[in-house]
């Protein structure tokens, strides 16, 4: 490197010099002044996502329905706001309610009794299967969609909740990001 530096210095005098200093300037321009910080960029209009599907539509009814009555028009206005499918809210919605966790007070209406998960009928004891998903990552390659995760590890006998904790450990340790939402990649 020292030897181009000669060479281009040689040939032109400070002029190459100076155009690694330009370089140098553009390039401080671009970036910002302060760190940058994931939590102050989101706004409070702007949540977070967790990755799981079940936990996003915990933390719906949790908001909404504990100990009150929450319409279905609403919680599947919430559910669009957190990319979640609506089918699969109801169906989980009948499997809560089957469970003694949701009541139906009223017509058309729900209200959250308690929020145990070990009253799901699916509840299975959790597993940490980060590394496994670590590896499927880097089968898949860049990004890849949370719900096929989800897929792939069911088929395998491993409940969404064990997948989901373990997305979500991975995310806090920094091993995984969500480039997009409802997508996760490799560092």
């Amino acid at each position: 490197m020292e030897a181009v530096k000669k060479f281009n210095a040689a040939r032109g005098g400070n002029e190459f010099q100076d155009a690694v200093e330009r370089s140098k300037e553009r390039y401080r321009s671009l970036l910002p002044e302060e760190p940058v910080d994931i939590d102050k960029m989101a706004t409070d209009d702007e949540q977070l996502v967790l990755p799981g599907k079940r936990a996003r539509l915990m933390a719906i009814l949790e908001e909404e329905a504990r100990g009150k009555p929450c319409s279905l028009d609403r919680l599947e206005e919430l559910s669009d706001n957190r990319q979640l499918r609506w089918t699969w809210v109801e169906k989980t919605i009948q499997d809560l309610s089957n469970s003694g966790a949701l009541i139906f007070p009223h017509p058309w209406e729900v209200q959250l009794v308690e929020t145990n998960e070990d009253s799901s009928p699916k509840s299975t004891a959790e597993r940490d299967v980060s590394a496994e998903i670590i590896s499927f990552l880097k089968m898949q390659g860049e990004r890849v969609r949370v719900d096929e995760i989800v897929r792939h590890f069911e088929k395998r006998g491993i409940s969404e909740a064990s997948v989901d904790s373990s997305l979500e450990r991975l995310m806090r340790s920094g091993d995984i990001f969500q480039p997009t939402v409802g997508y996760v990649s490799l560092v």
